[in-house]
């Protein structure tokens, strides 16, 4: 209680945090929100920086993992943004959830979703602590977000995921390379004057070798796949999407990819690589919260707070309820509640509030 008390004297700015706003030009009449632009040319890369106002629809990616095996399948997105691989995870067949820090990209998400005839939901978490019950997903993915944290959260992140993944389930992880041609040159260097910093939020960089000894820790059959040369984070849809400088850049990191599909190798020297990995405890059993949820799911997929079913309590890991009114999250274990706002849960321990 202790660690409690601490916290909760230390909110956490961050979730309440929003963009710079620039504000929206007088003949502004893209199908997409502008505050979605600003987002999306805040979080889709730098290509994205010029793309503000001039995408006229969602783009839309393709997650490179199968198709779900059954429409049950649970997807969790770990730093989910304004919703793109929540969208790409409905398209592959999965029920997809996210979490962010941010409650404006919680919200945000949502709303794309429901723009484009889909259902979601999200929750306000923090990575290092993710707030699910046991053995709940299928699939877990990541992109270009957990490298932004210091190598504890990073682990404590892996420890979660390993936990949350359903008995058959897997996860696939996008992070820089620290071995890549253009990272060597470049970016590293920045990377180890700040890396020590608990809260700095500078990318990290590791090898192929020094990722696998971590996620062996927590996960296992580790493997991984050439992503993008050239940069960080670059995707085939990119060429649809982007200015025509940009297309050049992004031709030339997807040929360096293709190369690796032939002469394998080379992926060691990828600036961008995806990781994959299985659980651990493939004999764990799946909780009631999970067929709960579904059963909420089935009734009203437009309800964000169906969500509750399979959160727990990321200070006690026990089980919560909602409160009458829906708006808060009770944890009678820790004596404590979690804030409902717009219909998202802040599921974070800096915002436990006691009873």
């Amino acid at each position: 209680m202790d660690k409690l008390n601490h916290n909760t004297d230390t909110k956490n700015p961050k979730i309440y945090e929003t963009l710079e706003y620039i504000p929206k030009p007088d003949n502004y009449s893209s199908k997409i929100p502008w505050s979605v632009q600003l987002q999306i040319g805040a979080t889709n890369g730098i290509h994205y920086k010029d793309r503000v106002g001039k995408l006229n629809d969602y783009p839309v990616y393709e997650l490179p993992i199968k198709h779900a095996k059954s429409s049950n399948d649970l997807f969790l997105d770990i730093g989910c943004g304004w919703g793109r691989w929540l969208n790409a995870a409905d398209n592959k067949g999965y029920i997809p959830i996210g979490i962010d820090l941010r409650l404006e990209f919680c919200k945000t998400a949502r709303m794309v979703l429901n723009d484009l005839g889909k259902n979601g939901y999200t929750v306000v978490a923090d990575l290092e602590n993710i707030p699910f019950v046991d053995n709940a997903f299928e699939k877990v993915w990541s992109f270009s977000v957990i490298q932004h944290t210091h190598y504890k959260r990073l682990t404590n992140c892996l420890k979660h995921i390993g936990r949350v993944l359903s008995p058959s389930g897997s996860t696939t992880l996008e992070f820089p390379n620290k071995s890549g041609i253009r990272n060597n040159f470049s970016n590293v260097s920045y990377s180890e004057k700040y890396k020590d910093d608990y809260n700095s939020w500078c990318v990290r960089y590791y090898t192929p070798e020094e990722y696998k000894e971590i996620f062996n820790l927590h996960l296992n059959n580790f493997s991984y796949t050439a992503h993008s040369f050239l940069g960080i984070g670059v995707l085939k849809e990119d060429l649809k999407y982007v200015s025509l400088k940009n297309k050049v850049l992004c031709a030339a990191s997807l040929l360096g990819t293709s190369i690796t599909k032939v002469i394998h190798p080379l992926k060691r020297y990828a600036d961008s690589i995806y990781i994959s990995a299985d659980k651990k405890n493939q004999n764990s059993t799946i909780s009631n919260s999970v067929k709960s949820f579904l059963d909420a799911h089935k009734k009203d997929p437009s309800n964000n707070l169906n969500i509750v079913h399979l959160l727990r309590c990321p200070i006690t890991g026990g089980e919560v309820e909602l409160n009458n009114d829906k708006t808060k999250v009770i944890s009678k274990e820790g004596n404590v509640f979690y804030p409902v706002i717009n219909e998202t849960p802040i599921m974070i321990t800096s915002e436990a509030i006691k009873i």
